[in-house]
């Protein structure tokens, strides 16, 4: 599948393996970064890629046996990106689906002082 998707894995765990949320992994797996934006306009646009990419291939997590969970981290708090909007139209999130991905949304505080180089 990484071959397949030109994807190098960031991590990648053990099924009994604990979850950094809580609980264990009911299997073994792994984690690849499809997207590394500078905001999130840009991410969006990667990950609409990705799935492109995907259908392309004619590939699907679902259909592979495979679960899959796109998370996506987003900053804010600072000048640059106060507040954060992550944008996924319908279709987007119709698109999602039937390749079999679940999506998780964060957002994490920063500031302006913790950003600063000393």
């Amino acid at each position: 599948m990484c071959n397949l998707l030109g994807l190098e894995p960031d991590q990648t765990w053990k099924k009994g393996d604990p979850r950094r949320r809580g609980g264990f992994f009911s299997s073994s797996g792994l984690s690849a970064t499809i997207a590394d934006a500078k905001n999130p306009g840009e991410m969006v646009v990667a990950i609409r890629e990705f799935v492109a990419q995907c259908k392309a291939r004619d590939f699907a997590f679902s259909g592979s046996n495979l679960s899959a969970e796109l998370a996506i981290g987003v900053t804010v708090g600072d000048t640059e990106q106060f507040v954060a909007f992550v944008d996924f139209s319908a279709s987007d999130l119709l698109a999602l689906g039937a390749l079999g991905v679940e999506l998780s949304i964060a957002a994490y505080p920063t500031s302006d002082e913790a950003n600063a180089v000393t």
